[in-house]
């Protein structure tokens, strides 16, 4: 009996060894050439020079990204785009208020770190550049009483970033992701899909 045991042992132990070795010989990174993900977050650490004790809502983002070449060396380059928004308000005594709202849209460059595949491929780090636009709008309620407001404008301005990140995927298809950065906010969080 004792012989029995100790052969299944090690029929199950050499099993286990090959079938690992399979398993990370066929390990893909989480994010390789053809990958796309959509992600949608919320952010925080960005006033854009707001003034006074102004309330400012998180900075939402809707972003884009798919992997386009692979093996650039130890990762995969991806391409896409973000779309963000975020408002604040201050308000007046005597129900006069200043808003703000900013919108940017861009393009995003991404360098996602592959090397780890063997350990996890469902961890993603990655680091990128951002080139794009931000929509600048300020209205003041204020001056509005004396007829011509001099004070409401809308400015168009080039905005550029970098950034960090990391996504994990729990399953193929879904997953979270954190970014640290400089562009519609500095810290953000979220949910992304792959597809």
């Amino acid at each position: 009996m004792l012989r029995y045991t100790l052969f299944s042992l090690a029929l199950l132990s050499i099993t286990g060894i090959a079938q690992a070795q399979k398993n990370k010989a066929a390990a893909k990174p989480a994010f390789d050439k053809g990958t796309k993900t959509i992600g949608i977050s919320a952010g925080t650490g960005r006033n854009w020079g707001y003034y006074g004790n102004a309330v400012s809502l998180p900075a939402f983002s809707l972003m884009y990204d798919q992997g386009i070449i692979a093996n650039a060396g130890p990762g995969t380059v991806g391409v896409g785009g973000i779309l963000g928004y975020q408002t604040a308000r201050y308000d007046y005594s005597g129900g006069y208020r200043a808003t703000w709202t900013n919108y940017i849209a861009g393009v995003r460059a991404t360098w996602h770190l592959t090397i780890l595949k063997d350990k996890n491929n469902k961890f993603d780090p990655y680091a990128g550049v951002l080139l794009g636009v931000r929509v600048y709008d300020y209205k003041d309620t204020w001056y509005d009483y004396y007829g011509s407001n001099p004070y409401n404008y809308s400015s168009v301005y080039p905005v550029t970033g970098v950034f960090v990140g990391a996504r994990y995927n729990f399953s193929n298809h879904f997953g979270a992701f954190a970014e640290a950065g400089y562009d519609i906010s500095f810290l953000r969080g979220g949910l992304h899909i792959n597809f």
